[in-house]
């Protein structure tokens, strides 16, 4: 009895540890990983399988975004600066908290929220932004745009 109890013990502490080191050398959608062009920037793999050359994906910066909804997945600006992705069509929300004077909003804080379709390239960088206009009905603003042409691929720029 005593062995077969042993035994019972052994096969699970080896189906730990074995699903651990297995675990942990999975590189699958929404595992972390370290952008390619610094390796102090934590970014977000959104794909499966392997990681992919700089040119056979895209990059969305968080830039002004406090957090990003790409395809359902939710991503904090806390935890990660960019998300690395497949090319194509993908739906992306995206939020900012602004702060605003009391004498415009009592409330001092307001949350925007940007949502957009889009279509993004291989190989090119896009960035998430939101700003506002000053006050009495004040406008928020949000656009996603290519980081290397400036052209705006979704939202509005504000004037």
């Amino acid at each position: 009895m005593i062995k077969k109890y042993l035994l019972n013990i052994s096969t699970i502490a080896l189906v730990i540890s074995l699903s651990t080191f297995l675990h942990s050398c999975y590189v699958g959608p929404g595992s972390p990983i370290f952008s390619s062009d610094n390796k102090d920037v934590p970014a977000y793999k959104h794909y499966p399988g392997n990681t992919l050359e700089d040119h056979e994906i895209v990059k969305v910066r968080l830039k002004d975004a406090y957090f990003a909804v790409i395809d359902g997945s939710q991503i904090s600006r806390s935890d990660y600066e960019e998300v690395h992705m497949l090319p194509g069509v993908h739906k992306i929300q995206w939020g900012k908290v602004f702060a605003i004077s009391v004498l415009v909003d009592p409330a001092m804080l307001r949350e925007g929220e940007g949502s957009a379709v889009v279509d993004l390239k291989a190989g090119h960088e896009y960035d998430l932004y939101a700003d506002r206009t000053t006050g009495h009905g004040y406008s928020m603003y949000f656009w996603i745009q290519d980081a290397e042409s400036g052209e705006v691929v979704a939202g509005t720029k504000k004037p």
